[in-house]
């Protein structure tokens, strides 16, 4: 008579199934950080945004450190480039609004070398002032914190408006 031990074999394949799921999660660890929306470098965007539709820059000119990378759209700037072409919208348009944004900031962990991102989404519109057009464009922009200070910014916006309008006469 042949006997089969079924606990011994239901054992092994819960110790089997316990180390592929063991495996699976520690390969799988995600980033990990606290996000919040009423910090103080959240507010230091918004309040940024807020002064750039006035076309006032001394937050810009608090937060950003002097040797700041920006990246608009893939084309590299400096701190002095992207302030005069922020303040040249000024010139091109009128009744500029951000009609919504969203500010977040995530203070990621120990893993992540403890960085500070934080990140904005929002509606921006204008209208031009050679061409009449009223424009509407959504952007995104992350900016990267060291000390207290915007070491890195990257823009992801449509620059046609701001290209028509240049261009017309």
């Amino acid at each position: 008579m042949l006997l089969i031990n079924h606990k011994s074999i239901k054992m092994k394949n819960l110790f089997t199934l316990l180390f592929l799921l063991t495996l699976t999660f520690s390969f799988s660890q995600g980033t990990t950080g606290k996000t919040t929306t009423d910090d103080k470098y959240s507010k230091a965007i918004k309040a940024y945004m807020n002064e750039y539709l006035q076309n006032k820059f001394d937050t810009y000119e608090e937060i950003h450190a002097e040797d700041a990378v920006f990246d608009l759209n893939g084309i590299e700037a400096n701190k002095s480039t992207v302030k005069k072409g922020w303040s040249s919208h000024h010139k091109i348009y009128s009744n500029i609004k951000l009609e919504w944004m969203f500010v977040e900031t995530t203070v990621y962990d120990e893993n992540n070398n403890n960085m500070v991102w934080s990140h904005i989404w929002g509606g921006w519109s204008a209208k031009g002032n050679k061409t009449k057009r009223n424009w509407s464009n959504p952007f995104n922009a992350s900016f990267k914190w060291v000390d207290g200070k915007i070491v890195m910014e990257n823009w992801i916006f449509d620059p046609t408006s701001d290209i028509t309008e240049a261009a017309a006469k």
